[in-house]
């Protein structure tokens, strides 16, 4: 997470991307006890279903309705499993921290495969890393609120259009934002990377699929707040 932070803060961030038989029909085979099914968490973790995180789409819209979008689906990232581990009641310790390990990483997954042009380039490996770390975070904070706490979650909000534009090859947003880390979440903003504070963002988004990708990104320190 420190060598995130530092990437962040240190260095501007920015990046660009450049998938019969015949007869009777024999009934299912019943499971034996040592076919039980095991979790994509690990052994231990809770068993959850294919492809437990689904992210938030970047929908098509105007510049301003992206910005929004596009804050929309990265808070929706931040908290990505947050509803799935509030039933880990019995999950704790050490097993816990590898489960919400593994649910973090599938967020990871379908975060950069849903809403970036690529997700196995390697320059932006790092940057996935550093956002699956703010998922993790989210998901301990969940975790440790049990079933019976209704936890307000994290939040990115807009605080100030700088510049935007859009043609038919794609949509270029310049603006300012800051995240909102949940109570009793850390609210230093270098435990979440430098977004705990106002932040400029730069994001280069084209169409794919009915919905907007992202093509390039570039977040930075923020100055005049």
């Amino acid at each position: 997470m420190g060598s995130f932070f530092k990437t962040m803060t240190t260095a501007v961030l920015g990046l660009a991307l450049v998938g019969g038989l015949g007869g009777c029909t024999p009934g299912p085979e019943l499971p034996l006890p040592s076919q039980t099914p095991e979790s994509i968490l690990g052994t231990g973790c809770p068993v959850l279903p294919p492809d437990p995180v689904k992210a938030t789409r970047i929908p098509e819209g105007t510049p301003e309705q992206s910005i929004a979008n596009v804050l929309a689906s990265y808070s929706s990232w931040v908290n990505a499993g947050t509803d799935i581990v509030k039933g880990w009641a019995g999950t704790n310790g050490s097993e816990a921290d590898k489960c919400v390990d593994g649910l973090a990483q599938e967020a990871r997954i379908a975060y950069s495969e849903t809403i970036f042009t690529t997700h196995t380039d390697a320059a932006w490996q790092d940057y996935y890393a550093g956002q699956q770390e703010l998922t993790a975070q989210s998901l301990r904070h969940s975790l440790a609120a049990g079933t019976g706490e209704q936890v307000s979650p994290g939040r990115f909000e807009l605080l100030k259009e700088i510049s935007s534009s859009a043609t038919e090859n794609g949509t270029f947003l310049k603006f300012d934002a800051i995240y909102h880390p949940a109570p009793g979440t850390p609210a230093d903003p270098t435990d979440w990377a430098g977004l705990a504070k106002p932040t400029r963002w730069y994001v280069e988004l084209v169409p794919f699929d009915g919905f907007l990708i992202i093509n390039y990104i570039e977040q930075a320190p923020a100055a005049g707040y």
